[in-house]
């Protein structure tokens, strides 16, 4: 039987501290069964599906988390799954998603060519469109790791990666509405920085195209409709970090937490680490693992930079 929000994770202690003195500790949505938060969002979605919903099809749109988790979660369910993706994904996430028995179909590079193809999909076959983050239901979905967060402990604040926004969203709302002292910081690479933009900006921002990040599974060029909104009103700080610092942090899982972590993963950590405004004191505070698909060879690689 398929959960409706993924497993239940840890929060792990990690063997440093912020600049401020805080304890970290790291909440590991890397050993979700797809690899990656996304699964919350993916299962409590198709769980919400009439029989006549399921019995069309879903499809979906992603650089590679999210399209492993819908295709999971799809074939749970006994659902058939139609994924978009394109050129810029990590081929080992395309396999993967195959492997679900989803078929995937390529479009041009960029969050708003997957999007566009989808839509168009979705429209002529009749599928159900599961977005990757400006879905209500994806949303509520990712929010459990804040419910989770706050019943295991109260911390000075949450380190939370950015992509489309669909993850900081749901934690930021159920965080704040437990406790809105909790500060919620949003982190984006350097090379993929729309949230920051608009974040400092207070308009939504826009990048051209994906950049070249080793961050792969945060490529997405602007935020959500939805998602948005619910950042600028629930998120206290975005932040950006350097592709030194995530390689760093993401080395860091490994060898001091025993985690294998992506490097969107990572960007939790490595914002953490090196972040210096106030936090309160004698709180522990938060990173988001977010994912954990990544390939041994590629850790290698990070550790010859």
């Amino acid at each position: 039987m398929v959960q409706k929000k993924g497993l239940r994770t840890p929060l792990l202690s990690f063997d440093a501290k912020t600049p401020q003195g805080n304890s970290i500790l790291l909440k590991a949505e890397n050993v979700q069964p797809s690899g990656s938060f996304k699964i919350r969002g993916a299962t409590y979605c198709l769980s919400l599906l009439s029989e006549e919903q399921k019995a069309a099809g879903v499809i979906a749109y992603s650089t590679g988390n999210h399209a492993q988790s819908v295709a999971l979660a799809a074939k749970l369910l006994g659902i058939k799954a139609t994924i978009v993706m394109s050129p810029e994904a990590p081929q080992f996430k395309v396999d993967a998603t195959r492997g679900f028995n989803a078929t995937v179909v390529m479009s041009e590079p960029s969050s708003q060519a997957r999007r566009k193809l989808a839509e168009e999909l979705a429209q002529s076959h009749g599928y159900y469109l599961v977005p990757p983050y400006d879905h209500v239901d994806i949303i509520i979905g990712q929010g459990t790791i804040g419910i989770e967060i706050m019943q295991d402990v109260n911390p000075a604040a949450v380190f939370v990666p950015i992509g489309g926004g669909g993850l900081i969203s749901g934690i930021a709302v159920a965080i704040k509405k437990s406790n809105p002292l909790v500060k919620i910081i949003g982190v984006e690479a350097e090379l993929e920085n729309d949230a920051f933009q608009s974040f400092k900006s207070g308009k939504r921002e826009s990048l051209k195209g994906p950049s070249n990040s080793v961050a792969d599974a945060i490529k997405v060029q602007t935020l959500g409709d939805v998602t948005y909104p619910l950042i600028s009103h629930y998120v206290d700080d975005v932040v950006e970090v350097s592709e030194a610092e995530i390689i760093e942090a993401t080395l860091m899982h490994a060898e001091k937490a025993h985690l294998i972590v992506e490097p969107s993963g990572a960007l939790a950590l490595a914002a953490a680490l090196v972040y210096k405004d106030a936090l309160e004191q004698d709180k522990p505070i938060i990173c988001i693992a977010s994912g954990g698909n990544v390939l041994l060879s590629s850790l290698c690689h990070f550790k010859k930079l």
